[in-house]
Formats: structure tokens, sequence, C-alpha cells
């Protein structure tokens, strides 16, 4: 028993030995190598093949690292076709017109020549870039919580920052606030064409001079001249309430002179000389005519976002619009609808002067 527990012992101390030689040699042939070993686990040998990746990437994927915010990285020192990684389109977004504070978060959507859309996203720096194969032109778009900015026309390459492109004293920096701004304009009839002289004397002359004249029923109410008509006690310039309108008005228990005049075109055209016109003597083809009450509409996609109504002299404004395009429309009864496309830019907000012209 004794002999065979020490057989058992020292085969127990070989094995032991043989094992601590080997663990000695391979870290011994390790070290030979350097540091430059890397052991990786391979849990799935059919994972080894980048194949399977999206070639739908739409650039969101930005490199926290980007840097030279600004300076244009399609130059040949850096991201162009000879440089390092290739970029077919790079920028910067800021969040003023001077480039002082960078916007982060902005979604960029390119549109290529092919109509291929890819959207980015600026980080933190207010970079984008793409390495997605492009080509120019490319129509650009940058939104930013529910605004929006264009380019104007497209753009030929995709260095956004180039010298002849967004930096200072060019066409300035890319930029998209949060400070919205307040719309305004002014509605008007531009050549007003009615007149006593060209359109209200023949009409009266027509229908009434018979009786309003000396020797007539009504000669003590005489409608031959400018002046007699324009008597302060039968018109008042610019108001509806004026007594010859009262006169001519079917509607009115005191539109006993409707039955002469019996025409709804002529007494229309009567009313706008008063009310527009201001009764004026004769047209001028360069006097512009404020058109009071006219509905102002901005909308998008059908819905309108923005509305006011312009007051007596034409005037209008509208609160804190956001940057973006809308359609435009102006509506008042009696004039031809007035609509356009219309970009609210925050860098130059212009007051906009529309034209109405008479159905």
């Amino acid at each position: 028993m004794k002999i065979l527990l020490n057989n058992i012992l020292y085969f127990l101390a070989v094995t032991i030995l043989l094992i601590g030689e080997a663990r000695i040699s391979l870290s011994y042939e390790i070290g030979n190598y350097g540091s430059n070993w890397i052991f990786v686990e391979n849990k799935d040998d059919d994972n080894d093949d980048d194949d399977n990746s999206d070639d739908n990437d739409d650039g969101d994927d930005e490199d926290d690292e980007t840097h030279n915010a600004g300076r244009n990285c399609l130059n040949s020192g850096c991201h162009s076709q000879g440089g390092e990684e290739r970029f077919f389109i790079g920028g910067t977004i800021y969040q003023d017109a001077d480039g002082t504070s960078a916007r982060s978060g902005a979604e960029i959507k390119v549109v290529d020549k092919d109509g291929r859309t890819t959207t980015l996203r600026s980080d933190r720096l207010g970079n984008f870039y793409s390495e997605r194969s492009l080509k120019a032109p490319y129509t650009i778009s940058v939104s930013y919580h529910g605004r929006e900015v264009k380019m104007p026309g497209s753009a030929s390459h995709g260095g956004c920052n180039a010298e002849e492109c967004h930096v200072a004293g060019a066409s300035g920096r890319v930029f998209i606030s949060t400070n919205d701004l307040d719309l305004t304009g002014t509605v008007v009839e531009a050549g007003a064409e009615i007149s006593y002289d060209g359109d209200i004397k023949s009409i009266l002359d027509a229908k009434c001079i018979s009786c309003h004249q000396a020797g007539g029923s009504k000669s003590d109410t005489p409608l031959t001249t400018y002046a007699e008509v324009t008597d302060p006690k039968l018109i008042t310039p610019g108001s509806d309430e004026s007594l010859l309108l009262r006169i001519l008005n079917k509607d009115l228990s005191e539109g006993i002179m409707w039955q002469n005049l019996n025409s709804t075109s002529e007494y229309e055209k009567i009313k706008d000389w008063i009310v527009i016109y201001n009764a004026q003597e004769f047209s001028s083809s360069q006097m512009e005519v404020a058109v009071p009450a006219a509905k102002v509409r901005l909308s998008q996609k059908g819905i309108v976002k923005y509305k006011t109504t312009t007051d007596s002299d034409g005037g209008f404004v509208m609160k804190k619009v956001k940057a973006g395009m809308y359609k435009l429309k102006i509506k008042k009864r009696g004039y031809k609808a007035y609509t356009q496309s219309y970009q609210m830019d925050q860098s130059n907000v212009l007051p906009l002067e529309i034209t109405l012209n008479k159905k």
C-alpha cells in the first residue's frame, strides 16, 4: 500500500512539472514577438466579412471627432479624390449669419443629379459630410425644429465652405435660427382706372342727367359737372355710406334711383370709384390705391399656418413666421385672388408689395 501511494505522488509531480515547462515555453515564445499581438475571440466564423453593410447609409452616423468647422474639407489636401477618406459633400451649419455658434442636430437634405436623396445631420461642431458617391449639381435644404432654408439654386460641387460659397464675404454662412421674424407687406391696386372723367361721367350722363340738370325735374341736385357730383352732401370720398350710393342701392329703402340706373355692374363701378378711388376726377396709371380688409394667408401642404387682414392703408404684419417654403394667397371680394410661392428667409426679410387686379 505504501509503495502504491509513493508511485501516485511521483506521477503527479512529473505531470505538474511538464505542464509548468509548457507554460514557460509558450510565454517565452509570445514575448519574443513583441507587444503588437492582439488576441481576438472569434464567436462566429460566418461573420468575418463585411458584405452585409448597409448600402443605404444616410450619413447620420457622423464622426464625433470632426474638425476645422467652417473650412473647406473637400480641397486637395484633405477629403478630395486624392486625399484621405473622400467626401462628396461637406459643410458647416450655424445658428447665426456671422457663424459664431454651431447648429448641431440640423437635418441636411441633398438631392443629386440622378435624383438620389441623402439625408445628413450636423454634429456638435455643426459639421456634416457624406462619403456616398453623389453627382453634381445638388439641390440642398436644411431644416431644424420645423424651420427650413433652401438654396435658391443648385450647387455645382459639394464643398459648401469653399471660398466662393458659404464663407464670410461671399454668400454668407449657412445658418438656421430659432429667432422667428415678422413678415410685413402692403396690398394695393396699381394703376387706378376708375375716374369721374373716364368712367363715371358717361354713366350719369346716360342715366341721370335728363333730370339732374337745369330745367329738369331734379334741377335742385344737378349732376352735370365733377364739382356738382362730388358735392359733400352727396359724396364722402372713401365712404360706402355716401348719399349717392344709398339712393342708387336697390337693397335699401332709400334706393329710389335704382330704377333709373338698373345696372349692378355700373353700381359697383360707382361704388368702387367713391370707396376705393376716393372719387378722383382723373385716372392715373401711376397711382396706387390701398386695398383694405384683404385676407392674407401663408400655408404649407394645404394647411394655413399664418393669417391676417390688411389694415385701412393696405398694410399687414404676420408675427414670428418660421423659416420655410409657403404658399402665399391674398383674397378680397371684387379682386382676382393672388397666389405665389414664398420662401421665408432669415437673412433678408424684405417687406412684400402685392398688387391685386380687379375682376
